[in-house]
């Protein structure tokens, strides 16, 4: 029971979106990525799978559905976010080899730290030995990353690795959409369109226009059309 009390003292401000599961994963080329996953997070599968992408491509979605679903099952599971943890001290690793799943996003975080890379090399033997589950997100590819110790390095190529593509216009449409739909919201292409070219930033600018656009049609009872989204956003 170490590695709970460990994580539940980690001092994140950044918990799983409960918007981030499988269900509201749009994936365009990405199935195999996407399925292997979701073994991992029943402890299934591949030990260690890396994924990486630019800001938008979902990586850090896929990981929390992962954690998302391995609670689904009964399995514990932790999302750590490097980029809020990179601040402390890499002893936050220790005993998490007890977790059945482990998610690891932004490691480019950590990349070419001394501390951190020899840490996470430990956790990784750790974590095979045990029979546990790693999924790996970043930024780069492996060979891009910065990873400046060479049996790390070597570690993260053992299992499977994925590059996504950054969103284009019609991959954040259809993201859209989806997301729309599975709020009961029907969003037609000319509408999709018509938002993810007005939302300026990322992926997550986009969500909070559905959410209040989602709020507006429930409450003036109205289909989403361009201009009643215009109305409401003031565009």
């Amino acid at each position: 029971m170490a590695s709970i009390q460990v994580v539940e003292q980690l001092p994140l401000r950044v918990q799983l979106r409960d918007e981030a599961t499988f269900e509201n994963f749009y994936a365009k080329q990405d199935l195999e990525a996407v399925e292997q996953i979701k073994l991992a997070s029943v402890q299934s599968g591949e030990q260690s799978i890396y994924i990486c992408g630019g800001l938008g491509s979902g990586c850090s979605h896929l990981l929390q559905a992962a954690c998302h679903e391995a609670q689904s099952n009964g399995l514990n599971s932790v999302y750590l976010p490097l980029d809020e943890l990179v601040d402390y001290s890499p002893a936050v690793f220790e005993s998490l080899e007890d977790l059945p799943v482990i998610a690891l996003d932004n490691i480019q975080c950590v990349a070419g730290d001394a501390q951190w890379e020899e840490a996470l090399f430990h956790l990784f033997n750790r974590m095979r030995d045990a029979g546990g589950r790693m999924i790996f997100a970043a930024n780069a590819s492996l060979d891009e990353l910065g990873i400046e110790l060479p049996d790390l390095l070597s570690r993260l190529k053992w299992g499977l690795v994925y590059e996504f593509d950054d969103p284009d216009e019609e991959y954040k449409m259809s993201v859209l959409q989806l997301r729309g739909h599975n709020r009961g919201l029907e969003i037609s292409p000319e509408v999709a369109k018509y938002v993810v070219r007005q939302v300026e930033g990322d992926m997550e600018n986009m969500f909070e226009v559905l959410q209040k656009l989602d709020h507006a049609s429930l409450s003036a009872q109205r289909k989403l059309t361009r201009p009643f989204v215009k109305a409401v956003m003031q565009w």
